[in-house]
Order: structure tokens, then sequence, then C-alpha cells
């Protein structure tokens, strides 16, 4: 399981455990990785758990979200969506 070098290692963490607690999927935790599919490939991300998780990630980084089309497909794209509003 490898990451995009282009995503910090600690925003990969901090989102991969905020989408972890949104989903509740405690379970999963350590098989979800940068190229884990979300929506389509999640059965607990749904539309309505997309808001949900767009305002935790607002509330954890203190960032504004609006959905882009791709953003979702990936846990590694969702982190360099991330890490770029953070930066």
């Amino acid at each position: 399981m490898t990451r995009s070098p282009e995503i910090s290692q600690a925003i990969f963490e901090d989102v991969k455990a905020v989408v972890v607690v949104t989903l509740d999927i405690e379970d999963q935790a350590d098989d979800l990785g940068p190229e884990t599919g979300l929506y389509g490939n999640l059965p607990e991300l749904d539309s309505l758990t997309v808001v949900k998780l767009i305002v935790a990630l607002q509330k954890r980084f203190g960032i504004e979200m609006e959905i882009v089309g791709d953003t979702f497909d990936t846990l590694g794209r969702l982190a360099a969506f991330v890490e770029s509003k953070v930066r």
C-alpha cells in the first residue's frame, strides 16, 4: 500500500481518519490506502454521507469545499484535494 508522493503523510492520515469516523468503518481502516475507491465503491458513502464528509473535513481542516466531479473517486484524490485547500 503506497501513497502518492504529492500527498503529505500527515494530511493523508488525517483525511483517512475523518473518512473512517464519518462513515463508521473503523473495522476497514487498516485496508484503506490512497487507491481505495470511495464514491461508488464504499456502500457507506452515498450522497447524504458525502455531505456529512464535506462538513467534517471543513471543520477538521478549516477549509471550504465544493463538490467537484472526481474529488471523491479515491482516498488519495480526496486527500490531495484537501491538501491543496490547506496550503
